[in-house]
């Protein structure tokens, strides 16, 4: 046994032996050391990267879910300037300046690891022909469902839908204030949204994010007198149909720091035409052979939004940026300035 089991051995380390490398030659010193600059060069950059941290862009809604148990609230304040109106051909003919200042908070709670609730609510206050006006604007609550998570090689993915009431003023107007006391469009609206993000690292140090929104509308009809949001006038009473409603964001964000982010938002809204069915009344007091105007053709809009971010650390950021209508059809001509605040906890 001993004798089988020495031969055994003995042949096993010849073969060992066999299967070695006959000759291991170090490589040339250029080639490490070459190698070793480049090893140097990859630590550099990673000691330089960062993880981005994003406030907006201002428009485009996220597709990510806020994790449960955390609150993210991001009060806007808006100013615009309404200073002209787009024709149904697209050129721009100047009206009268009409200012809103619009405070807007949209509350973001984490309910699930898929689900999330946010709501809205809103003050609109209007200055037009030295008449001012201030009021509650319409409310929405909505549920976000996370459809997919994001990864290094996906986007994430969320389908939501919010539900608008009609808490603004909108019926019974005051001839007198031109419009200006309309805050609201009285109206139920069920908004379907979905929504795309994804951070990439085209530039390593420089990483980017993308976001798309597409969202579609459908508002309730609305019984209206009087002077309203919609037109009207002395006598009117009936039925409106706001049209349904078509809107795509692209949300685009490059990070300079980790701190200090441009952003951009290109918005699309699309309406169709609104209806009304009743008594049209009259257009104004005591002209009672002009029958008042009520509802409208169709819209559409193409507008941007650039705007600068300082996000102090993950959860507080702060956003600066215009918002302005570039082309449009049947709709207004504007100017915004926005600023927001953002907060998790």
């Amino acid at each position: 046994m001993k004798k089988y089991g020495l031969l055994g051995s003995l042949l096993g380390l010849s073969l060992f032996a066999d299967a070695q490398p006959e000759d291991i030659t170090p490589p040339p010193p250029e080639v490490v050391e070459e190698q070793l600059r480049d090893a140097q060069a990859e630590f550099d950059v990673a000691r330089k990267m960062f993880n981005p941290w994003y406030a907006g862009p201002l428009l485009t809604p996220s597709a990510h879910i806020l994790k449960p148990g955390l609150v993210n609230i991001q009060p806007y304040l808006f100013y615009t300037n309404n200073y002209a109106k787009f024709d149904e051909h697209g050129h721009s003919h100047k009206i009268p300046n009409t200012h809103t200042i619009n405070p807007t908070v949209p509350v973001l709670i984490g309910m699930l690891p898929w689900v999330d609730l946010s709501f809205n609510v809103q003050g609109v206050w209007n200055q037009g022909r030295k008449q001012y006006t201030g009021f509650w604007g319409d409310t929405s609550v909505g549920l976000g469902f996370g459809l997919l998570s994001e990864g290094p090689y996906r986007p994430a993915l969320l389908f939501g839908i919010k539900e608008t009431f009609p808490t603004g003023r909108y019926q019974k107007l005051n001839p007198k204030k031109g419009g200006t006391d309309a805050t609201g469009g009285g109206s139920y609206n069920t908004t379907l949204s979905f929504n795309i993000s994804k951070v990439l690292w085209w530039v390593a140090l420089h990483p980017m994010n993308f976001r798309v929104s597409l969202n579609y509308s459908l508002p309730a009809l609305v019984t209206v007198r009087g002077f309203n949001a919609y037109g009207g006038g002395t006598g009117t009473h009936g039925r409106v149909h706001p049209g349904n409603t078509f809107q795509g964001d692209l949300g685009y964000e490059y990070s300079f720091t980790q701190k200090w982010v441009a952003a951009l938002d290109i918005v699309y809204v699309y309406s169709r035409k609104t209806t009304f069915s009743g008594k049209p009344g009259f257009a104004a007091p005591g002209a009672s052979g002009v029958p008042a105007t009520v509802g409208g053709p169709f819209n559409d809009q193409l507008s941007l939004a650039p705007a600068l971010e300082y996000n102090p650390n993950a959860n507080l950021s702060f956003i600066v940026g215009t918002w302005f209508s570039v082309w449009g059809r049947n709709s207004l001509n504007f100017a915004s300035a926005v600023f927001s605040v953002e907060y998790t906890f």
